[in-house]
C-alpha cells in the first residue's frame, strides 16, 4: 500500500491554524502550557483566560481558558478535537518524552486526563520541509458514533527496522478513550499502516469513523480499530442495486457494520452508496428523488447508474449528494440503516480527507460537524434540522457568496466565513429560516462546539497559536 503525499503546494505566508479562525484579532498575553496543571486539578486556574478576541454574542468573551502551542511549527494546524456530546476538548502538547494528550471539560476547563508520551514517526524528508503542504505534527481525530468514544492521534512519517534497512512511509495511530480519566493514560490500541516501499505518489486519505481510522489510497484501504487491530479492506465490495462496486477512494468510511462507501462510476460523479453487505442508496433515496440517473457513457449509448453519492460524515451521520433533474439535491443519513433524516435542496461540497495540511481558502477541507445535542449539522452553506427533516441553504441564489460553516450550536446558529477570497466575512446562518446575518470584521467565529462552550483557534493578534474556549452566556 503506498500512502504518502507528494507536495505540490507552498503554504501561504503566516501560520495556518483553525480551518476559519480569523488572524489578526485584538489579544493579550498567551496562558501558560497546558500540561502544567495536573489531572483532576482546579480547573480553568491553571490555564487562565488571558487573551481578548472578538465573538458572536452567544459567547461570553470574558468567561473561559486557553492554551498556547509555542512549540507548533509554522503553517501547521493545531492538533484538536472537540468531543460535542461529552463536552470535552482533546490537544496535544509536545514535551521531551514524546506528545501528551490532554483532556479538559470544555465549559469549565477542568483537566480530566493526560496520557503517557506518545513517540510520533520520525519525520520524512518532505515533512522537514519549512514550506510544503505535507503534515509535519500529529494529528486528532473523534471516533464517534459508536458504543464509546475515542480520541484518536495519528501521525505519518518514516518506519524502519534499524538504521541498516531503509524507511518506508508509515502511519500510526493511538486510541484514547474520550472518558478516560487522571494521569498517564495509556491507549486502547495502537496500530501502525506501512507501506511496502519508501517510494510515493498516490494521495492519501484518513478517515474517521464508528469502527476506528480508514486509510486509504489508490491501491488499498487499511482499518486500523480502537483496539489497534489493522484490516487491510482492500478486496472489499459494496453491492448497490443488485451490482458489486470497488469504493471510491476519496469517499469511504469505516462504519460500525461494515465500510460505508460510494461506488467508483467514470463519468457523473455518482454510483450510489452504501454499507460493505448492508443497505444501499437504492432503497434510501430522499423523497421526489430518482433511484437511478440516465448517463451518456459514449455517442448515442445510455446507460443506467445509481443516484447518490456521499460527501462526508459526521459522527453517525452520512451527508450525501444527489441529482434530480436539472437540480441538486442534499440529505443526510443515519450510518446504520440509511434512514433519511433531513434534506436541503441543493447541493453540498464533498469533503477532502486528504492527509495534508488544510488551506483555509479551501471549503472543502471543512469537514461537517453535528451540534453538541445532536439536533443540526452544517456541511459547505447548508444547515440542517435532524429532528424536523429540515435543511437550509444559506448561500444560494444569484451572486451569493459562498460560505463555509465549521460549527453549530444546540440553539440552531452556525458560524463560519462568507467569500472565497480575502477579505471574507465572519457569518451566522439560522437552521430555521437559511438567513446569513454578517458580523464584524474582528468576529472570531468558533472552529467548533462542545456542550455549554465555543472552541475558537486563532492567533490572537499574536505570533503564537491559541486555542480559546470561551462559555455559552
Amino acid at each position: 500500500m503506498r500512502i504518502g503525499i507528494k507536495a505540490t503546494t507552498l503554504l501561504l505566508t503566516g501560520a495556518l491554524v483553525g480551518v476559519l479562525s480569523a488572524c489578526g484579532a485584538d489579544g493579550g498575553a498567551g496562558a501558560n502550557d497546558a500540561s502544567r496543571g495536573g489531572a483532576g486539578g482546579k480547573g480553568a486556574a491553571d490555564v487562565p483566560l488571558t487573551s481578548k478576541i472578538t465573538v458572536p454574542e452567544a459567547f461570553d468573551a470574558g468567561k473561559g481558558w486557553e492554551v498556547r502551542a509555542d512549540w507548533l511549527p509554522e503553517g501547521q494546524p493545531f492538533p484538536y478535537a472537540a468531543s460535542p456530546k461529552s463536552g470535552r476538548i482533546a490537544y496535544l502538547d509536545k514535551t521531551g518524552q514524546g506528545y501528551v494528550l490532554n483532556v479538559r471539560e470544555a465549559a469549565s476547563g477542568r483537566l480530566l486526563a493526560t496520557s503517557k508520551p506518545w513517540a510520533a514517526p520520525k519525520l520524512t524528508e518532505e515533512q522537514s520541509k519549512e514550506y510544503t503542504s505535507a503534515l509535519a505534527v500529529p494529528r486528532i481525530a473523534l471516533i464517534s458514533g459508536g458504543d464509546r468514544e475515542y480520541f484518536a492521534v495519528w501521525a505519518r512519517g518514516e518506519q524502519r527496522k534499524d538504521e541498516l534497512h531503509d524507511y518506508k512511509e508509515a502511519l500510526s495511530a493511538a486510541f484514547y478513550p474520550a472518558d478516560a480519566s487522571g494521569k498517564g493514560v495509556a491507549p486502547a490500541g495502537a496500530g501502525n499502516v506501512a507501506a511496502p516501499d519508501s517510494g510515493f505518489g498516490s494521495h492519501l486519505g484518513v478517515f474517521p469513523g464508528a469502527g476506528g481510522l480508514l486509510v486509504m489510497s489508490y491501491s488499498d484501504s487499511v482499518l486500523i480499530s480502537p483496539d489497534g487491530k489493522v484490516t487491510d479492506n482492500g478486496d472489499a465490495e459494496v453491492s448497490i442495486a443488485g451490482k458489486k462496486a470497488k469504493p471510491e477512494y476519496t469517499m469511504t468510511f469505516p462504519g460500525r457494520d461494515g465500510l460505508v462507501t460510494t461506488a467508483k462510476h467514470p463519468g457523473n460523479g455518482h454510483g450510489g452508496f452504501g454499507v460493505d453487505g448492508g443497505w444501499d442508496s437504492s432503497k434510501a433515496t430522499p423523497p421526489g428523488v430518482e433511484p437511478t440517473l440516465e448517463y451518456d457513457s459514449v455517442v448515442n449509448a445510455k446507460e443506467q447508474v445509481p443516484n447518490g453519492h456521499l460527501v462526508g460524515a459526521a459522527g453517525d451521520f452520512l451527508i450525501a449528494g444527489w441529482g434530480k433533474g436539472r437540480e441538486d439535491v442534499s440529505s443526510v443519513h443515519e450510518s446504520a440503516t440509511g434512514k433519511v433524516r433531513a434534506t436541503a435542496p441543493c447541493g453540498t461540497p464533498d469533503t477532502d480527507y486528504l492527509a495534508v495540511v488544510p488551506k483555509v481558502t479551501d471549503r472543502n477541507q471543512v469537514p461537517p460537524a453535528v451540534s453538541p445535542s445532536g439536533r443540526y449539522l452544517v456541511k459547505g452553506g447548508n444547515v440542517f434540522d435532524l429532528e424536523t427533516g429540515k435543511g437550509v441553504c444559506a448561500d444560494a441564489g444569484e451572486d451569493a457568496k459562498e460560505i463555509t460553516l465549521a460549527s453549530v450550536g444546540d440553539d440552531g446558529t452556525a458560524y463560519g466565513i462568507a467569500g472565497e477570497d480575502a477579505p471574507r466575512t465572519p457569518v451566522s446562518v439560522s437552521a430555521a429560516t437559511g438567513a446569513a446575518k454578517p458580523l464584524s470584521e474582528k468576529t472570531v467565529t468558533p472552529d467548533a462546539m462542545a456542550k455549554g462552550a465555543g472552541v475558537f483557534v486563532t492567533h490572537a493578534g499574536q505570533d503564537t497559536v491559541h486555542l480559546i474556549v470561551l462559555t455559552l452566556r
